[in-house]
């Protein structure tokens, strides 16, 4: 029987305090978010989510990254901290307001350079890339849930063999292991999850990382 450490508020500030090297202006991004959008600051991956993050972007020599769905600007900026000098992100969002907060943070640093925000609906932008023959090393999918499988099979279009495709939420509050849980949400997050563990064109993994995150390597 597999034995899992038990989760605590202590333990996870442990974590963040040896585990993860957090940039001063992350934390900014970070704590505004958590102090001024209320139950919606949930939506923003959490610090050990962006030291993985970083972490495939150096060791898998990432050169340039597309996220689809931006909020507030952390996981562009903690992506564009990892990159090279020559990297590059492209963030995909339809939400001005909270953009716009990520945008002031995004200038306050030179790595904010490395970053290009389109506001307008991702599948339609994902679409125009692929018409370009535009491609992407990493794309980071943590938008609508129920679009996800959209999301994911657009990737596969923009990138190339071993490219890697990451997508956030994919264990939904532990909901998706709750038989008796039927939200629209949640049976969205549990048919994507099948159709992963099912799909022939990638190698992939869930890891049991905040509100789970799937990678998966283009075959």
């Amino acid at each position: 029987m597999f034995k899992d450490i038990e989760n605590s508020a202590e333990l996870q500030q442990y974590l963040f305090k040896f585990g993860v090297n957090e940039h001063p202006l992350q934390t900014e991004i970070r704590e505004y978010t958590e102090k001024n959008l209320g139950n919606a600051a949930t939506m923003q991956i959490s610090p050990d989510q962006g030291a993985f993050l970083q972490f495939i972007i150096k060791s898998s020599n990432i050169q340039n990254c597309l996220e689809i769905g931006t909020f507030t600007g952390y996981s562009a900026l903690t992506m564009a901290l990892a990159l090279p000098e020559n990297g590059s992100i492209i963030s995909l969002d339809i939400d001005k307001k909270n953009t716009d907060i990520a945008k002031k943070y995004w200038n306050k640093h030179s790595v904010g350079k490395k970053i290009d925000f389109i506001l307008a609906p991702a599948l339609e932008t994902m679409d125009e890339f692929v018409n370009l023959d535009k491609t992407f090393d990493l794309i980071f999918i943590d938008a609508d849930k129920k679009n996800y499988k959209n999301y994911f099979l657009k990737s596969l279009d923009l990138t190339e063999k071993d490219g890697i495709i990451i997508i956030d939420n994919t264990l939904w509050k532990g909901k998706v292991a709750d038989k008796s849980a039927n939200d629209d949400k949640t049976n969205s997050i549990k048919e994507f999850n099948t159709f992963i563990r099912d799909f022939k064109g990638t190698e992939n993994m869930i890891l049991p990382i905040a509100d789970g995150m799937t990678i998966c390597r283009k075959l």
